[in-house]
């Protein structure tokens, strides 16, 4: 399996220092957030931040734009907004040639607003968005956001969310929020089936969507790889640390995820 540094830790610093900095702790692959000062008018740059990156021998997926991006908000016109800045970023992949493109569905802002007119607005919206991929090709994988409140979906609701959707849509599960509005890995693993290619990884105290490096909250992170091993398949690993946290974590997390590999290794060999 893949291991992958989101750039989330480096938000605000320039997109270049960044991979640098990312590459120096042992980066092989980073998954690009495109949030911050450096990202700036990005969209009229885009040749030239792709072929600069590309330069600097690593692989990239990359995070549509997060901060005060709604895909379901209550304003049409902000909607409209927010799925331009998604077209622009899967152009941007499609250059860069990224692994993958994170897709947020939105999330419910308050608990006046009905949640089953939002997961139609981002059902259309991630379906919009497959049509438009259809010129550049990216997988497009859509996480689960946002704790009990804010979230859009059960966990059920979750795994239906894509069926009869196009084989370039699939998911990505963040292990930090799944463990914020207690899912069961164990069902909706299997449930999302070959369409889950990707899983984020951080930890939190079961309260507070904190990003912490792993084994700093109360995720069970033995048993999460262990259903991880189960799967079959090679998700991506993607260690996602909340912005500022230094990047000796990430090398630690790193480290811990090569040893449990090492250890599977083994396992299939005795």
């Amino acid at each position: 399996m893949r291991i992958s540094y989101s750039e989330l830790c480096l938000i605000g610093g320039s997109i270049e220092s960044n991979v640098e900095r990312l590459r120096a702790s042992g980066a092989e692959e980073i998954e690009l957030i495109l949030d911050g000062a450096g990202w700036d008018s990005f969209e009229i740059r885009m040749a030239r931040i792709a072929a600069s990156l590309k330069s600097m021998s690593v692989d990239y997926s990359i995070h549509v734009p997060v901060w005060d991006l709604n895909l379901v908000c209550e304003n049409a016109a902000m909607r409209v907004a927010v799925l331009e800045a998604y077209k622009k970023t899967i152009e941007f992949g499609a250059l860069l040639g990224a692994r993958h493109i994170v897709l947020h569905t939105g999330w419910s802002s308050d608990r006046h607003f009905s949640k089953e007119k939002a997961r139609e607005r981002a059902k259309d919206s991630i379906e919009a968005l497959s049509r438009f991929n259809e010129d550049f090709s990216q997988l497009l994988l859509v996480e689960n956001i946002g704790g009990p409140g804010a979230s859009l979906f059960t966990q059920d609701q979750f795994a239906a969310f894509l069926e009869g959707c196009p084989e370039d849509l699939g998911y990505i599960v963040d292990i930090g929020h799944a463990n914020l509005n207690g899912w069961d890995l164990g069902a909706l693993f299997p449930a999302l089936g070959a369409r889950l290619r990707a899983l984020h990884l951080h930890d939190n105290d079961g309260r507070t969507d904190s990003h912490l490096p792993l084994c700093r909250g109360c995720v069970d992170w033995k048993k999460t790889l262990d259903l991880v091993a189960e799967l079959g398949t090679e998700p991506t690993l993607i260690l996602e640390y909340n912005i500022g946290t230094e990047l000796k974590a990430l090398e630690e997390g790193k480290a811990f995820l090569k040893a449990w590999m090492d250890d599977r290794a083994r396992l299939a060999h005795t």
